[in-house]
């Protein structure tokens, strides 16, 4: 199931025009390109000189929330330089009769994931400690991170049905002992879910959506898109809130990657607490817990299915760090 995208043909002549001029080279054909999990507008467009880019942004058919975050994301691409050599090569941005799309490198040819090696996830994880640390000194360029939606998921869990059945409705046959789990566990969770914005602990420049299809690998080096989410948060939500995308589709766990995130960010000086680990943990269970069990959302059809691939590793980190029982099996990605 695909995302309802539009499609070139929809898109306006002044438009293609302004592409052309930025590119100096007339297009010679464009094709809608499919990938994340929304009814964003993305192209591949073919240049007559022989060069392919990338479209991407907001237009016919796109969702109000397409258009909020393009704003902040193309201003990351403008103003950000820690993000250069993570990210793609950033053209301009061009608008036209409710058009919005930014003109980036395309990446057609770079390393999808999944499958996930060892040696990629380890690499990756590097990568995002080198850029948290490029990025400390331009952490002022993004608004702070919220804490609505990200600390509070385990705390409605408890205090309203609808969430609790929400989540419980997951495990089907093992629901009675997940219910139990739940009892047993739930003000654990919702006090190191609290703790998860501290200033105590490293903060700067964040992704805040880093998952598979969000990143790509060229020449071996990690690239990261989507930076719609970016702003000043603590760093190490950013690493821990993509362990379970990792280990959801097959690599290797948050035990063996977060080693070598800190081994990273330590030989630049930075050190993170314990209840940093314990709370990010935490707040990404409870975030994939307050989500996977609602319906599905018609424009973005595989969202829940994405959702419930990475509860699961959530859930086993987050207790396995708290010293918690083991939460029982739940269908995961039915």
């Amino acid at each position: 199931m695909r995302e309802p995208k539009p499609y070139w043909r929809d898109v306006p002549l002044e438009l293609r025009k302004q592409v052309e001029g930025i590119m100096a080279s007339s297009i010679r054909t464009a094709a809608r390109v499919f990938g994340g999990y929304g009814p964003s507008a993305t192209f591949r467009i073919f240049l007559e000189d022989g060069r392919t880019i990338f479209a991407k942004g907001a237009g016919q058919g796109s969702i109000a929330e397409n258009w909020r975050v393009l704003p902040f994301e193309e201003a990351v691409y403008r103003d950000v330089a820690a993000i250069a050599p993570i990210s793609p090569r950033y053209f301009g941005s061009v608008r036209a009769d409710g058009w919005h799309l930014l003109l980036l490198e395309d990446l057609q040819h770079a390393k999808k994931v999944p499958p996930w090696s060892e040696a990629l996830a380890l690499q990756a994880i590097r990568d995002i400690a080198a850029f948290h640390v490029r990025g400390l000194s331009e952490a002022g360029k993004v608004e702070a991170m919220a804490s609505k939606g990200i600390t509070d998921n385990w705390l409605n869990i408890k205090n309203n049905s609808d969430e609790r059945n929400d989540f419980l409705g997951l495990f089907e046959e093992n629901r009675n002992e997940a219910e139990a789990w739940l009892d047993a566990a739930i003000d654990t969770l919702i006090r190191m879910e609290a703790e998860l914005m501290r200033p105590d602990q490293p903060w700067g420049f964040i992704h805040k959506d880093i998952r598979s299809d969000n990143l790509r690998f060229r020449n071996g080096s990690l690239v990261l898109f989507d930076w719609a989410l970016a702003c000043r948060g603590p760093l190490l939500f950013d690493a821990g809130f993509f362990f379970p995308s990792i280990e959801g589709e097959g690599g290797p766990a948050a035990e063996r990657l977060l080693p070598e995130y800190k081994r990273v960010m330590t030989a630049h000086g930075i050190d993170f607490p314990v209840f940093a680990e314990q709370s990010v943990a935490v707040a990404t269970a409870g975030f994939f817990a307050a989500r996977a069990g609602k319906p599905p959302i018609p424009l973005l059809p595989r969202l829940r299915y994405i959702q419930r691939l990475q509860l699961g590793p959530a859930l086993r980190w987050s207790s396995n760090l708290l010293g918690l029982p083991s939460p029982p099996k739940v269908n995961f990605i039915g």
